[in-house]
């Protein structure tokens, strides 16, 4: 049987609680609510495992506890009839400010299409940046022309230690005159072409 304490804990870490019930609103997902068992944690795993599964995963997330990590900013948005939230974004703090780590949704087309949309709202303020590919780094250059940080210096800077190779415009001739491409390995994960996309400090 659970005691009173557990029964407010868990109450005031459930999605309901997180979102006092609003629809369709970005809110702050408190890092004390991850790792537990509890709906929240559970929405979110569901939802990193599901995209991050035709990569191999999200490498710092093999199992329910292991959120939040050291990702120190969620967010989180409840957009359909059911209490899960439906997308969700991740972030740590770095040495141009808030530095992007990752997103989430359940799939949906309507999830995804918010969560692209708060993507490129948060990545045009200044403080905000990320190391973008593939399929939302294209995205976030043609649909929503978010600001690119060209300079080699600048982005060894925002990556302390984590060695790059510079490529500068896209090795497959894409995107022309948008110069900041370069390739980094991430573990467990290989090689990847990478841009840094935001307004960092």
């Amino acid at each position: 049987m659970k005691t009173f304490v557990q029964y407010i804990k868990e109450r005031d870490t459930s999605v309901q609680a997180i979102t006092k019930g609003k629809k369709r609103t970005w809110v702050k997902v408190p890092t004390r609510a991850l790792g537990k068992d509890n709906d929240v944690t559970k929405d979110i795993y569901d939802m990193i495992t599901k995209t991050y599964a035709p990569i191999g995963g999200y490498v710092d997330f093999s199992k329910p506890s292991d959120l939040p990590s050291d990702f120190t900013a969620w967010i989180g948005n409840d957009i359909d009839k059911d209490p899960d939230l439906d997308a969700v974004r991740f972030a740590k703090k770095g040495p141009g400010g808030t530095k992007f780590a990752g997103s989430a949704t359940d799939g949906s087309a309507a999830a995804k299409k918010i969560m692209l949309n708060k993507t490129a709202k948060m990545l045009t303020q200044r403080g905000n940046y990320g190391e973008l590919s593939d399929a939302i780094a294209h995205v976030m250059l043609t649909r929503y022309e978010v600001p690119v940080v060209t300079d080699e210096a600048h982005v060894r800077r925002l990556l302390p230690g984590k060695p790059i190779k510079w490529i500068g415009e896209h090795p497959s001739g894409k995107y022309p005159g948008v110069n900041g491409w370069y390739e980094r390995t991430l573990t467990g994960a290989g090689k990847h072409t990478k841009i840094m996309m935001g307004r960092p400090k």
